[in-house]
C-alpha cells in the first residue's frame, strides 16, 4: 500500500531508543553562550538523579528515549526537560510499544500452551485474524498507551492556553495516535484497496473483521472518531503544510467512513432505513445529550458520555451531518476529499484524493441502490 508511513514496521532500533532524545527548542534558540550554558544546567538539574547519571558530556540534558517512555508507562509523567520534538517522538514510539505487543499475540504460537505431548499442529496454525481487543494483556498495553498520550495531551493543553488558543503541530500527532491506535487501520486500508481494485479475495472476511471492530470495540471506536473529527478541526484552521497533513487527513477520513458505514446506526439512520430505533428511557432523554459534533472541540464530559452511549447519539460533522446516517459514510469520504484539496499539492495528497474519488464512486452506487 502506497501509505508507507503508516505500515507497521519498526520506527527504531534498540541502540536508537537509548540514545538521547532531542534537546529542547529554546536551546537552540539562546542568544549567546552564556544564556545557552545557563539554560542547559537549569534543564539538566531538571532530570530525575537516574538519568543524570547515565547523562555523558556530549548528551544535552535530555534522557533517552527508552527511559522518558519508561517514566511515562511507569510513573505516569514526561520528563520537563524534553522539548516538542522529543514528546513527538515519545509519540511515534507508544506506536512502536504496543505494535510490539501486537506483534506477539498475532503469533499462532503466543496462545499454544507448551507440553511434552505430542499434538495435532492443525490445532495451532491458523489463518484466522487474532481479535486483538479481547486479548486481556493487549488490551491494558493499548490502554497505558492512551494514558501515556492523554498525559502529553494535557501538556499540549498548557501550551495552547498560552498561546491564546493557537495550536501547535504536535497536537495533530496526538489526534492521529489516537485513530492509530484504536482502529484496525491496516484492516481498513486493505479494505479500501480491495473494493477500490475490484478483487474479492479475502474482502469478506476483512469486511467482517472492520464490522466487528465497529460493533464488538465500539467505546475504543467512538473514541478515535472524536479524535479523527477534531483532526479535521486541527488541519481546516492550524494547518502548517507538512509532509504528513496528507496522510493523517486521509487515514481519520477512511476511520469515519468505516465507523459510519459499520456501527450501530442513531434514531436518524434508523428511519431513514424504515426500521425502529432502539427504544430509550425517557429521563435518559430528558438528562443526555442527543448529539456532538465531532469536528469541534468538546468538555470531557460530553465526550465520556458519547464513547459510552454514543450509539444513541447524533455525531455530527461540518459539510455531513450525521455520520451514521444512510449518506454519512460517503459524505464524510467527500468531505476528507475537500479537505485534502485545501493543503499543499504534496504526492501523498493527489494519490489520497484519487483513492477517495474511486471510493466515493463505488460507496455512492451502493447507496443509490
Amino acid at each position: 500500500m502506497w501509505a508507507f508511513h503508516f505500515q507497521k514496521r519498526p520506527l527504531l532500533s534498540l541502540e536508537d531508543a537509548c540514545l538521547p532524545v532531542p534537546c529542547q527548542e529554546v536551546l537552540w534558540e539562546a542568544q549567546s553562550g552564556l544564556d545557552w550554558q545557563q539554560l542547559h544546567d537549569c534543564a539538566t538539574r531538571k532530570l530525575q538523579p537516574i538519568f543524570r547519571a547515565t547523562l555523558t558530556q556530549n548528551c544535552l540534558a535530555s534522557p533517552s528515549l527508552h527511559s522518558a517512555i519508561q517514566l511515562a508507562y511507569i510513573e505516569k509523567r514526561l520528563q520537563s526537560s524534553m522539548g516538542e520534538f522529543s514528546r513527538i517522538l515519545c509519540i511515534h514510539a507508544l506506536f512502536r510499544r504496543t505494535w510490539e505487543v501486537e506483534t506477539y499475540f498475532s503469533q499462532p504460537l503466543t496462545l499454544w500452551m507448551p507440553t511434552a505431548s505430542k499434538q495435532d499442529i492443525r490445532n495451532v496454525s491458523t489463518f484466522t485474524p487474532i481479535w486483538l481487543p479481547g486479548i486481556h494483556t493487549y488490551a491494558k498495553w493499548r490502554n497505558s498507551a492512551c494514558d501515556c498520550l492523554d498525559i502529553l495531551h494535557w501538556h499540549a493543553n498548557s501550551v495552547i492556553g498560552a498561546a491564546s488558543g493557537m495550536e501547535h503541530p504536535t497536537v495533530l500527532h496526538l489526534h492521529l495516535a489516537r485513530v492509530i491506535l484504536l482502529t484496525p487501520f491496516q484492516e481498513i486500508l486493505k479494505l479500501v484497496h480491495l473494493m477500490t481494485k475490484s478483487r474479492q479475495s479475502d474482502l469478506v472476511e476483512t469486511r467482517e473483521y472492520v464490522r466487528r471492530w465497529a460493533l464488538e470495540d465500539q467505546h475504543k471506536a467512538r473514541l478515535a472518531m472524536i479524535h479523527a473529527g477534531v483532526l479535521f478541526w486541527h488541519v481546516r484552521r492550524f494547518s502548517t503544510d507538512a509532509f504528513y497533513e496528507p496522510s493523517s487527513v486521509f487515514l481519520a477520513t477512511l476511520a469515519l467512513w468505516a465507523y459510519g458505514t459499520f456501527s450501530n446506526n442513531t434514531s436518524e439512520a434508523h428511519r431513514e432505513r424504515g426500521s425502529p430505533p432502539e427504544e430509550e428511557d425517557d429521563d435518559a432523554r430528558a438528562f443526555f445529550p442527543t448529539s456532538l459534533q465531532l469536528d469541534r472541540p468538546a468538555d470531557d464530559e460530553l465526550v465520556q458520555l458519547f464513547v459510552k452511549r454514543g450509539a444513541t447519539m447524533r455525531a455530527n460533522i461540518t459539510g455531513v451531518g450525521n455520520l451514521c446516517s444512510l449518506k454519512g459514510p460517503v459524505r464524510v469520504l467527500i468531505e476528507g476529499r475537500n479537505v485534502l484539496a485545501g493543503l499543499k499539492t504534496w504526492g501523498e495528497s493527489r494519490r489520497a484524493i484519487g483513492t477517495l474519488s474511486k471510493l466515493i464512486d463505488i460507496c455512492g452506487q451502493d447507496t443509490a441502490t
